[in-house]
């Protein structure tokens, strides 16, 4: 689906969709509402919300967090429950969102799970609804000429996140004597100037998403050849690890500083993408460990709030490595991101070749990655120590990081390195030199990197895609794990505070 699709009957679907979600009242825990086809029928529903007033995470992460026990600990995505939403994040115009779920198990309900610090609890229940029906709905469609997965249901709900205090979120399908399904959704800050913004890696997370059979790296049988050329949000996750693993140790460790000048904010990829300008007047936007797939607009609204005096912060790798275009879907703009990974495939080659989706160091139109990020991808699987070049270093502070200590678990998986023939900002600093063994380099090295922009900005590149992973896993080495999260927490701060230039020391 390449253009906008308004859909005619789509008043009429949304009026037969089988059940609709909403919340009422304003104190305690107000009653859900739950109507079919347009006919109001009392049901069971709940908020658990935080006090009145502006939002502030530092008193939502006061409130008590959510045990396990309450919440999912298994997912599901193979038929008997599963489901998506028409956006990814909740925006301050669109706080009303469709969800299509499909299941053969005849209902579910519905939780809504803000992650944050919560105590180290990790999780609050801000709602619940249900049980809704669902029943299970027609099969999907594969677009013969690039083999994207999408599926055209009609809604089952609409869920109203008015009341939602803003963050990232697991919006949970559950029903008893099943497991659960997960969709990973952003409650948008109303405004972002004078923020520190946390952006969810939606557009990355959606290339390598494999429901139906095919994403940007394969077919069914996983063949490079047989990949999609197109992938679309109007399907469900398969991969689950991908949010846990990136993007909630981020959110954690910011939500974990109760720093009363600290203020907050949440985005996704495909927000970027859509609203170059989303981030005018922010202090900072913060990146996870993994934010691969970059849209022209979002790489250039990126690029102007750093110029503009926004600090950027990597903490991973590979990052702003592949060129996308996004488009249309029936269920709106922007939910179709197009990959062809090779230039010949892209019917833009001849007409729009600065757009064309290859690597963003590729012809036809080469702009390196290395000029934004600084360190630029060069290896894989790799494994190694964090190793500090600078100990004097502003983020090492507290750490008592030396020349001659390594910290392993906090280099791997994918690694940036400073790179001979690319090109680099001016006055590029590597204050963290480590080395890595990876599967193209036996005795390679990933290089953590800081530069100054002209505004006084300053962009952070942490250089391996475990830098976050690795806090939050217990295999990781306690050391390395305070480590990480000193330097994160450090960073944060700091970038936090304003353009970094005027304050960064040696």
């Amino acid at each position: 689906m390449n253009g906008p699709v308004d859909g005619p009957g789509r008043r009429e679907v949304l009026a037969g969709a089988l059940a609709a979600i909403a919340l009422a009242g304003c104190g305690g825990v107000p009653r859900g509402r739950l109507a079919a086809a347009a006919r109001a029928v009392p049901a069971a529903g709940s908020a658990h919300r935080a006090p009145a007033g502006a939002f502030s995470y530092q008193a939502e992460n006061r409130l008590p967090g959510t045990s396990g026990g309450r919440g999912p600990e298994r997912w599901i995505s193979d038929g008997r429950l599963e489901g998506f939403l028409d956006r990814t994040a909740s925006t301050p115009g669109h706080r009303v969102l469709r969800l299509y779920a499909s299941s053969i198990l005849g209902a579910a309900g519905i939780q809504a799970f803000r992650l944050g610090y919560y105590g180290g609890t990790g999780r609050r229940l801000v709602w619940e609804a249900g049980p809704v029906r669902i029943r299970q709905q027609q099969p999907l469609t594969v677009d013969q000429q690039t083999r994207m997965v999408s599926c055209p249901w009609e809604a089952t709900a609409e869920i109203d996140t008015a009341a939602w205090p803003e963050g990232f979120y697991h919006l949970v399908l559950t029903s008893p004597g099943a497991r659960d399904h997960l969709i990973p959704l952003v409650v948008e800050s109303p405004a972002l100037h004078g923020r520190t913004v946390i952006a969810f890696n939606d557009t990355t997370m959606q290339a390598y998403n494999h429901w139906g059979g095919y994403s940007l790296y394969g077919g069914p049988d996983h063949r490079f050849a047989d990949r999609a050329y197109k992938v679309c949000f109007d399907r469900p996750y398969l991969d689950f690890d991908e949010p846990d693993k990136h993007d909630t140790p981020l959110v954690r460790a910011a939500e974990a500083l109760d720093d009363d000048g600290l203020s907050l904010g949440y985005t996704t990829e495909s927000r970027l993408a859509a609203h170059s300008g989303l981030l005018a007047g922010s202090r900072a936007v913060l990146f996870s460990g993994h934010s691969e797939y970059w849209s022209v607009p979002m790489r250039r609204g990126i690029e102007a709030a750093r110029d503009s005096g926004t600090n950027v912060v990597f903490f991973g790798a590979n990052s702003c490595y592949w060129k996308t275009r996004s488009v249309s879907s029936a269920l709106g703009p922007g939910r179709v991101i197009a990959c062809y990974k090779r230039a010949w495939l892209d019917p833009l080659l001849h007409s729009r070749p600065d757009l064309v989706t290859v690597r963003w160091r590729d012809s036809p139109s080469p702009d390196p990655e290395s000029r934004l990020t600084g360190a630029l991808y060069a290896d894989l699987h790799a494994v190694g120590e964090f190793t500090a070049a600078e100990p004097g270093f502003f983020a090492f502070a507290g750490t008592g990081a030396s020349r001659r200590q390594g910290f392993p678990g906090l280099v791997g998986g994918e690694v940036d390195r400073v790179l001979p023939g690319y090109p680099v900002p001016r006055d590029l600093r590597i204050f963290a030199h480590s080395p890595a063994s990876g599967d193209r380099d036996r005795h390679g090295w990933s290089d953590a990197t800081v530069y100054i922009a002209k505004s006084g900005a300053g962009v952070l590149n942490l250089a391996s895609m475990n830098w976050l992973p690795a806090q939050a896993d217990p295999r990781t080495p306690e050391p390395s794990r305070r480590m990480g999260l000193r330097v994160t927490q450090n960073i944060i701060r700091a970038v936090a505070a304003g353009p970094l230039g005027p304050r960064i020391v040696a």
